[in-house]
């Protein structure tokens, strides 16, 4: 069955029957999250040593969860071991200038770089192909993954993502600034106020709330340069043919459009596109909402 959708008509209908028609059930027991969990690191052949996290058996279905930009493992830390146990085994690396893996000076950290970062992981893993979510930067890198890697990708869940995220004007400000905000090309530190507006979250937990602070905090100001500088979207999206699903906040700065021109492009005949209302671009972490969208990725990964 074919479900891409061909006109602007068939998407907002599919928006609709998505928010209003099927409502997603919470898993039903609790599991342990853990804000420190046991690292693993791994030497990659691009030359850098990477901390990931893993969840689950070995020998379950794997799912790698990418974060975004000045993200780590905690951006996940709460939807990744509701999908382990459903039955799959998840990794969680943290990204080149991230968390706990090395940062190098020289950048830009390019959204291919961040791909070949994770096929060497996956190499060195044995994980022959993955379903792989990617939020944000880590949602360019797993099309760039599909892309460049297609054996790699059995499916793809993207949340927050874009179709042009180079001219995306939250992107050019971060850079460039305004009359407020200087932009970080343009400043030697951060200031905590910055930093608290950019790291700002309803999530319930206030540990989860500082955790994803200070981490954002203790990054150096280089790697928010080359990090930010390396945010483009993937050329070729039109070879991605894996079932996609694509899960966007209504009030994300990733825009509407900027959805609806991927799904035009790629060429996947499985396409479900979430729309959240009322949430915003980390949707995963908002209020409650790991609780679903860990659900959503679930009740994908069980359909295609």
């Amino acid at each position: 069955m074919d479900f891409k959708c061909f006109s602007l008509v068939s998407i907002i209908a599919l928006l609709f029957v998505s928010q209003v028609f099927c409502p997603q059930p919470a898993f039903g027991g609790e599991v342990e999250i853990t804000y420190t969990p046991d690292f693993q690191y791994e030497d990659l052949d691009t030359g850098i040593k990477m901390a990931y996290v893993e969840m689950g058996n070995k020998s379950d279905p794997p799912v790698v969860l990418i974060h975004g930009v000045t993200d780590s493992f905690m951006s996940f830390s709460q939807v990744a071991p509701r999908i382990a146990a459903e039955g799959y085994y998840v990794i969680v690396p943290e990204l080149r200038g991230h968390g706990r893996t090395d940062k190098p000076e020289a950048g830009p950290y390019t959204v291919q770089m961040h791909a070949s970062d994770i096929n060497s992981l996956l190499n060195i893993l044995g994980v022959k192909a993955a379903n792989i979510t990617g939020h944000s930067l880590g949602s360019l890198i797993a099309q760039a993954i599909a892309i460049h890697y297609p054996d790699k990708v059995s499916s793809l869940t993207l949340i927050a993502t874009s179709a042009n995220a180079k001219e995306n004007e939250t992107i050019i400000w971060v850079l460039e600034g305004d009359d407020d905000f200087p932009g970080i090309n343009n400043v030697t530190e951060l200031s905590d106020d910055f930093l608290r507006d950019w790291t700002i979250s309803s999530n319930y937990d206030p540990v989860f709330v500082e955790k994803t602070f200070e981490h954002a905090k203790q990054l150096p100001l280089y790697v928010w340069v080359n990090a930010f500088k390396g945010i483009v979207t993937p050329e070729g999206l039109e070879k991605i043919t894996v079932p996609v699903q694509i899960i966007r906040g209504s009030e994300d700065f990733f825009t509407l459009d900027e959805h609806l021109d991927l799904i035009r492009q790629i060429k996947s005949n499985y396409i479900l596109f979430l729309h959240k209302h009322g949430y915003d671009h980390n949707t995963q972490w908002e209020e409650h909402m790991d609780k679903e969208v860990a659900t959503d990725i679930v009740k994908f990964l069980k359909t295609i």
